[in-house]
Protein backbone atom coordinates (compact mmCIF):
# COMPACT_ATOMS: atom_id res chain seq x y z
CA UNK A 1 0.00 0.00 0.00
CA UNK A 2 1.66 3.53 -0.88
CA UNK A 3 0.99 6.48 0.87
CA UNK A 4 -1.14 7.85 -2.19
CA UNK A 5 -3.79 4.45 -1.22
CA UNK A 6 -3.45 5.81 2.53
CA UNK A 7 -4.94 9.38 1.83
CA UNK A 8 -7.21 10.72 0.15
CA UNK A 9 -6.40 14.29 -1.51
CA UNK A 10 -9.99 15.02 -3.06
CA UNK A 11 -11.29 15.13 0.63
CA UNK A 12 -7.75 16.32 2.15
CA UNK A 13 -7.96 14.04 4.68
CA UNK A 14 -7.72 10.37 6.21
CA UNK A 15 -10.05 7.75 4.21
CA UNK A 16 -12.19 6.23 6.96
CA UNK A 17 -11.02 4.15 8.81
CA UNK A 18 -12.50 2.35 11.96
CA UNK A 19 -9.94 3.58 14.04
CA UNK A 20 -11.97 6.05 17.09
CA UNK A 21 -8.67 8.41 17.10
CA UNK A 22 -8.65 9.26 13.43
CA UNK A 23 -12.17 9.98 13.18
CA UNK A 24 -11.94 12.34 16.24
CA UNK A 25 -8.99 13.85 14.64
CA UNK A 26 -9.90 14.33 11.44
CA UNK A 27 -12.35 16.97 13.13
CA UNK A 28 -9.14 18.78 14.62
CA UNK A 29 -6.38 21.71 13.22
CA UNK A 30 -4.42 19.73 10.23
CA UNK A 31 -0.97 20.23 10.48
CA UNK A 32 0.04 17.69 7.98
CA UNK A 33 0.51 19.40 5.09
CA UNK A 34 2.57 22.44 6.75
CA UNK A 35 5.97 21.98 5.14
CA UNK A 36 8.01 21.09 7.49
CA UNK A 37 11.41 22.66 5.95
CA UNK A 38 9.77 26.13 6.31
CA UNK A 39 8.86 25.10 9.81
CA UNK A 40 12.20 24.15 10.55
CA UNK A 41 13.62 27.66 9.18
CA UNK A 42 10.94 29.20 11.41
CA UNK A 43 12.33 27.67 14.72
CA UNK A 44 15.82 28.89 13.63
CA UNK A 45 14.74 32.43 13.42
CA UNK A 46 12.42 32.28 16.27
CA UNK A 47 15.37 30.55 18.39
CA UNK A 48 17.93 33.33 17.20
CA UNK A 49 15.36 36.14 18.14
CA UNK A 50 14.90 33.99 21.77
CA UNK A 51 18.76 34.61 22.28
CA UNK A 52 18.93 38.02 20.91
CA UNK A 53 16.08 39.39 22.63
CA UNK A 54 14.84 37.05 25.58
CA UNK A 55 13.08 34.49 25.48
CA UNK A 56 9.03 34.95 24.47
CA UNK A 57 9.61 38.76 24.39
CA UNK A 58 7.05 39.88 22.50
CA UNK A 59 4.79 38.19 25.10
CA UNK A 60 6.30 40.74 27.15
CA UNK A 61 5.67 43.91 26.02
CA UNK A 62 3.20 45.02 23.48
CA UNK A 63 4.43 45.31 19.90
CA UNK A 64 3.68 47.34 17.29
CA UNK A 65 2.60 46.50 13.56
CA UNK A 66 4.86 49.27 11.94
CA UNK A 67 7.73 47.58 13.64
CA UNK A 68 6.82 44.47 12.28
CA UNK A 69 5.69 45.68 8.58
CA UNK A 70 8.67 47.32 8.09
CA UNK A 71 10.68 44.41 9.45
CA UNK A 72 8.52 42.45 6.74
CA UNK A 73 9.45 44.75 3.80
CA UNK A 74 12.66 44.40 4.45
CA UNK A 75 13.09 40.62 4.58
CA UNK A 76 11.00 40.54 1.08
CA UNK A 77 12.71 43.43 -1.09
CA UNK A 78 16.48 41.87 -0.22
CA UNK A 79 14.69 38.29 -0.93
CA UNK A 80 12.68 39.84 -4.11
CA UNK A 81 15.84 41.44 -5.14
CA UNK A 82 17.75 37.63 -5.29
CA UNK A 83 19.29 37.72 -1.40
CA UNK A 84 18.07 34.45 -0.03
CA UNK A 85 19.57 34.45 3.02
CA UNK A 86 19.76 37.07 5.76
CA UNK A 87 23.60 37.20 6.49
CA UNK A 88 23.32 38.58 10.58
CA UNK A 89 21.30 34.60 10.39
CA UNK A 90 21.82 32.57 8.20
CA UNK A 91 18.46 32.01 7.63
CA UNK A 92 16.35 32.44 4.94
CA UNK A 93 14.73 36.05 4.45
CA UNK A 94 11.15 33.86 4.07
CA UNK A 95 11.79 32.40 7.10
CA UNK A 96 12.15 35.85 8.89
CA UNK A 97 8.96 36.91 7.15
CA UNK A 98 7.42 34.22 8.08
CA UNK A 99 8.51 35.17 11.95
CA UNK A 100 7.16 38.39 11.67
CA UNK A 101 3.88 37.09 10.57
CA UNK A 102 3.75 34.70 13.51
CA UNK A 103 4.39 37.19 16.34
CA UNK A 104 2.19 39.63 14.68
CA UNK A 105 -0.86 36.80 14.46
CA UNK A 106 0.15 35.85 18.71
CA UNK A 107 0.23 39.96 19.27
CA UNK A 108 -3.62 39.95 18.05
CA UNK A 109 -4.83 36.90 19.66
CA UNK A 110 -2.71 37.59 23.03
CA UNK A 111 -3.72 41.42 23.17
CA UNK A 112 -0.35 42.31 22.79
CA UNK A 113 -0.74 44.09 19.48
CA UNK A 114 -0.22 47.80 19.36
CA UNK A 115 -2.39 48.40 15.91
CA UNK A 116 -0.54 51.21 14.49
CA UNK A 117 -2.32 50.31 10.98
CA UNK A 118 -3.50 53.33 9.24
CA UNK A 119 -7.02 51.30 7.76
CA UNK A 120 -7.89 53.72 5.81
CA UNK A 121 -9.89 51.17 3.53
CA UNK A 122 -8.36 52.84 0.06
CA UNK A 123 -6.30 49.90 -0.62
CA UNK A 124 -8.58 46.92 -1.78
CA UNK A 125 -10.74 49.61 -4.36
CA UNK A 126 -7.55 50.54 -5.50
CA UNK A 127 -5.79 47.51 -6.41
CA UNK A 128 -9.15 46.34 -8.03
CA UNK A 129 -9.26 49.76 -10.12
CA UNK A 130 -5.92 48.83 -10.89
CA UNK A 131 -6.26 45.39 -12.12
CA UNK A 132 -9.19 47.03 -14.05
CA UNK A 133 -7.13 49.42 -15.61
CA UNK A 134 -4.51 47.09 -16.21
CA UNK A 135 -6.76 44.64 -17.84
CA UNK A 136 -7.89 47.63 -20.45
CA UNK A 137 -4.14 48.37 -20.92
CA UNK A 138 -3.73 45.00 -22.38
CA UNK A 139 -6.45 44.35 -24.09
CA UNK A 140 -5.93 47.78 -26.20
CA UNK A 141 -2.35 47.32 -26.78
CA UNK A 142 -2.58 42.77 -27.36
CA UNK A 143 0.30 42.19 -29.84
CA UNK A 144 1.97 45.23 -29.81
CA UNK A 145 5.25 43.62 -28.77
CA UNK A 146 5.74 41.38 -31.58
Amino acid sequence: MTHDDEFNTTTFGPLETTNPKAAFGAAKAPFFGIPSSALIWLGNVMGGGGYKYGLFNYRKTRIAVSTYNDAITRHLYLYMDGEDTDPESGAPHLAHVMACCALLMDAQMSGKCDDDRSKTGLVRPMLELSAERFKEFKENHDGEAD
